[in-house]
């Protein structure tokens, strides 16, 4: 081999060395690159699957893992984390990441691209709370590093992602899914206050779905963008807020696009603006009832919505809620469906829970500013709202529909006053109308209202649970100004000032089955009410052809009563003391409700009455009453004008008039009451009843004169009856236990009329006291006091007092002595004032003494006159032969003394003439024959006394057949005479 030449041979030394560096280069970088392309992927997928089940315990897949060296590209493909039970946690199709070689000298983390393809993320929230894919994070034990390494990426591009989430919080599980998702990040840094763009989005299964695009800072994190959410279903949202609201969101669709201010420096701020959010066919439901939706809403529509963390405020521009549909329904047990559907109990709960947080958090919430609320609109269009309440049966039924609602200015700030402008039509045919002021806090308002065409009759099932009325016809109106301001420190003020007014009522009795209440209108106007202050005024009421039933049926039940309070008795009083005692702290305690009413007009009232607790049954009514009553007060000072008149039963004038007060009725009264030519035969079945005879004839005139003061009553009562002619006895059990006819024959004048009157009084604290049967004793006791003194009721008319009945004679006469026949002229007098009477004049005797006087004048006239005084013992024998001689003419034979009468010289002269003194008296007194004739004479005697006063027909005095025992007056025979 040929030897270079010596001058080359550094040069190839030089070479020899430049190719031995460029062959150590090669190996190097053919190293390089073994370590890059094989070395690099291998370790990395073994520490990579060591880490993951060694440290994280978990599974791990990985299909084909790149890296380039050179361009510091990475790839790795089909990766897939899942639990250790095998459940998936993280997956993606393939992962592409372009670093760029500045990351070694900028000591930072350069990405050129990342690109991510077909990620899929499986979050799990267990029972506890704890996250699965937190729990990939192994704790640190290194110290934080007060400086983060700096991060920045040329393109970050996620496309076909997948994102589910399962949260085992809830006691039903809450799954969601979003794919495909796609999530864009352009020239991110980490530096201070530098912007990096976004754009994220994201579609449910369901077809919800979610843009989310803007900027953000990470130093400091703040972040800013817009974001919307299209169809998103209530259904979806219901799932997850299951445990969070008490009713269940069972349709409807939301669509949400709005922007967002984020930052975290260090406090946390966060504002949101929504230009539009709508939610379309809403419906509201009962969580575990699958019966229909009480709460369906056609559309939701929020305008210019804002929300500021650091303000705490939230408000809303305009509000618009149409086509809403709400049923409310009161159950029989009391319940309210919509207190159901919000959530009755949620109070209770509310106060559950926070019984177990920190107390560091309760006050430190107390301390946090008040969130605000306000919404500067909301229009309420197209409702409608069925309330139906099943706690009475039928069940009633209220539509109000079509409903208008607009309120503007609503505010939870304190004092905030809203305007209400409210137009709802009522089943139908009723119109409220509503406008005004109203605060929440303190709860205050202030509102104009129109209620018209109201119909009554759908009110009649609460009616039927409290009275036997049925309502078949009537409107309501009522117009005025209402404002309620609840006051803490007192009751709660309420007033209202205007007009309220009932046309066309009519109700019946379902009892009876007639008409029980009716008006063809009544118009109560000038309404000025108000609570704390109390106060009551009305200029006011006009009733128009009122109309009432009042009936007795045939147990004696009242029907205002039965109707009113069917199945309801009053308690009897416990004593009269307590009854009293009452009405004193009535009348003295606290003040009663201040009331005025200027006027109360009555035109063209009628009434019925009917009494079938007697029969025949007894009906009659008053007709055409019109009138007033003026200055209606409840101060106990007040005095009402009452002028009232009217008809019964067509031709007999009422007149009502005086003064009152109807509010305190018992305190002052002083009323006239007057009623003209009625009829008495209305009254038949009452006559045939308590009486015991129809009537056949007459009218009757009352004059009723009633003063009440400081509770006590006087009454009096003015009456006449004219040409009254009893008709059939009836052989009523319940007639008065006295002679009627011969009662009205004492009362009734020549001209056939009875003019009585009847003084009444009593306390009205009296348990026992009450008018109708006190007058009604007053009559009886009348009536019972006439007939059982009849010549006491004749001698108080018309002189001679009670003895007009007695006529005395001398014993043994007939001869009328002066002052008896004065007597008798007195009571001729009174027969003829009183035609009905008839007199029987007795024939009278008193056996022993009559017959005792006739045998002493009989024997008087036996013996010789003498007018020498018997006092010797001579005088003595001269009588005694005088009665001996008158004793052999009367008995025709000598008297035969006793043997205890001595006789002869030293005989008893004083025995002897007592003997013959009884014996002759004995033998001369008159026999029957004799007492008859003495009767007919004294009975003769009174008669022609009595037919002296010629206007006295005879016919009405009689002499009775039969002979009676008369009785001594004062040594006189006394003669009793009857009235029939």
């Amino acid at each position: 081999m040929a030897k270079l030449p010596t001058r080359l041979a550094p040069l190839v030394a030089l070479a020899r060395l430049h190719w031995i560096a460029l062959s150590a280069a090669a190996g190097a970088l053919l190293l390089y690159a073994l370590a890059g392309f094989l070395l690099v992927p291998h370790v990395a997928r073994s520490q990579l699957s060591s880490y993951v089940t060694e440290t994280l315990h978990r599974q791990l897949s990985v299909g084909e893992i790149r890296f380039n060296p050179f361009t510091f590209e990475t790839s790795i493909s089909q990766f897939a984390l899942a639990e250790a039970d095998g459940a998936p946690l993280l997956a993606f199709r393939h992962l592409y990441v372009n670093a760029e070689l500045a990351s070694l000298w900028r000591r930072a983390v350069v990405l050129k691209e990342v690109q991510l393809a077909a990620p899929g993320i499986d979050a799990v929230i267990a029972k506890d709370g704890t996250v699965n894919l937190g729990q990939l994070i192994p704790p640190s034990t290194e110290p934080e590093s007060t400086e983060a390494t700096p991060v920045s990426i040329g393109k970050l591009q996620v496309y076909e992602g997948r994102i589910g989430l399962t949260d085992h919080t809830l006691s039903r599980p809450f799954s969601a899914e979003l794919t495909p998702v796609r999530f864009t990040l352009t020239d991110f840094k980490t530096d201070v206050d530098y912007n990096n763009a976004y754009d994220f989005a994201a579609t449910t299964l369901a077809g919800e779905r979610l843009a989310w695009s803007g900027g953000f800072t990470v130093q400091p994190l703040r972040s800013q963008g817009q974001f919307s959410i299209e169809r998103l279903r209530m259904q979806t949202v219901d799932s997850y807020l299951y445990e969070s609201v008490p009713f269940r969101l069972a349709a409807g669709e939301a669509s949400i696009a709005g922007t967002y201010a984020f930052a975290l420096n260090p406090e946390l701020a966060l504002d949101v603006t929504l230009p539009s959010l709508r939610v379309r066919g809403l419906v509201l439901a009962e969580r575990d009832d699958r019966a229909e939706a009480p709460v369906k809403i056609g559309g939701v529509h929020a305008q210019g919505v804002t929300f500021s963390y650091g303000k705490r405020d939230v408000g809303v521009k305009r509000l618009d809620v149409t086509g809403a549909q709400i049923k409310v329904t009161q159950a029989a047990d009391g319940s309210i469906n919509l207190m159901q559907l919000f959530g009755d109990t949620a109070a209770d709960d509310g106060k559950a829970a926070s019984a177990g947080q920190p107390r560091a958090a309760t006050d430190a919430s107390s301390a946090a500013p008040d969130w605000l609320a306000h919404i500067d609109s909301i229009n309420v269009t197209d409702a409608a709202i069925t309330a139906e309440d099943r706690t009475v049966s039928p069940a009633t039924r209220f539509d109000l529909a079509p409903l208008q609602l607009a309120v503007n200015g609503w505010s939870t700030a304190a004092a905030a006053k809203m305007q209400v402008d409210a137009d709802v039509t009522i089943n139908r045919s009723g119109k409220l109308l509503g406008k005004g002021t109203v605060q929440l806090e303190p709860l205050s308002a202030d509102l104009a209202v129109d209620l018209a065409g109201f119909e009554l009759p759908v009110l009649q099932p609460y009616l039927d649970s409290s009275t036997a009325m049925t309502l078949h016809s009537g409107k309501l109106a009522v117009k005025g100004d209402v404002s309620y301001a609840a006051s803490p420190e007192s009751a709660p003020p309420l007033k209202f000032r205007g007009e309220v007014q009932v046309a066309e009522l009519r109700t019946t009795d379902r009892l009876v089955k007639r008409d029980f209440l009716k008006w063809r209108d009544l118009a109560i106007s000038g309404i000025d009410f108000s609570q704390n202050p109390d106060k009551l005024t009305i200029d006011r009421i006009r009733a128009r052809e009122p109309y009432a039933l009042v009936v007795i049926s045939q147990d004696g039940a009242l029907n205002v009563t039965s109707v009113l309070n069917p199945g309801e008795v009053p308690p009897p009083a416990a004593d009269g003391s307590k009854q009293a005692a009452n009405a004193t702290a009535n009348a003295t305690g606290s003040p009663p409700f201040p009331v005025r009413i200027k006027t109360v007009q009555v035109v063209n009232g009628s009434a019925n009455f009917a009494d079938y607790s007697i029969e025949p049954s007894f009906a009659t009514g008053i007709l055409s009453l019109n009138g007033t009553v003026t200055g209606l007060n409840s101060d106990l000072a007040s005095r009402a004008k009452v002028k009232l008149d009217g008809k019964v039963d067509k031709y007999a004038p009422v007149e009502i008039a005086g003064e009152i007060n109807l509010l305190s009725a018992a305190l002052y009264t002083d009323l006239s009451m007057n009623f003209r030519n009625m009829e008495l035969t209305t009254f038949n079945p009452y006559s045939g009843k308590f009486a015991g005879y129809n009537i056949s004839k007459g009218k009757l005139s009352t004059e009723l004169q009633y003063k009440v003061e400081e509770r006590k009553l006087q009454a009096a009562h003015h009456i006449v009856v004219d040409n009254l002619e009893f008709g059939d006895k009836t052989d009523s059990k319940d007639a008065a236990p006295i002679p009627l006819k011969l009662a009205i024959a004492l009362l009734k004048d020549r001209h056939g009329v009875i003019d009585v009157n009847l003084p009444v009084g009593g306390t009205l604290d009296d348990p026992k006291f009450r008018l109708g049967p006190i007058v009604w004793k007053a009559v009886l006791n009348l009536l019972t006091k006439v007939v059982t003194a009849p010549f006491t009721a004749l001698g108080a008319l018309f002189g001679g007092g009670e003895e007009l009945a007695f006529v005395d004679f001398p014993a043994g006469s007939s001869e009328l002595p002066a002052v008896e026949a004065e007597k008798l002229g007195k009571l001729a007098k009174a027969l003829v004032e009183r035609p009905q009477l008839k007199l029987n004049v007795p024939l009278t005797v008193v056996t022993s003494q009559d017959s005792e006087a006739i045998a002493r004048t009989s024997l008087a006239a036996k013996l010789p006159a003498s007018e020498e005084e018997v006092v010797d013992d001579a005088a003595k024998r001269k009588l005694v032969a005088a009665y001996e001689k008158a004793y052999r003419e009367i008995v025709k034979s000598a008297p035969q003394y006793p043997p205890e009468v001595k006789t002869g010289k030293d005989g008893d002269v004083d025995a002897q003439f007592q003997f013959l003194q009884a014996a002759l008296l004995t033998s001369l007194r008159p026999d029957d024959s004799a007492l008859q004739a003495l009767a007919h004479a004294r009975a003769r005697a009174v008669q022609d006394a009595l037919l002296t006063n010629t206007e006295l027909n005879p016919e009405r005095v009689f002499i009775t057949a039969e002979r009676s025992e008369g009785k001594s007056q004062d040594a006189n025979v006394r003669m009793e005479m009857k009235l029939e």
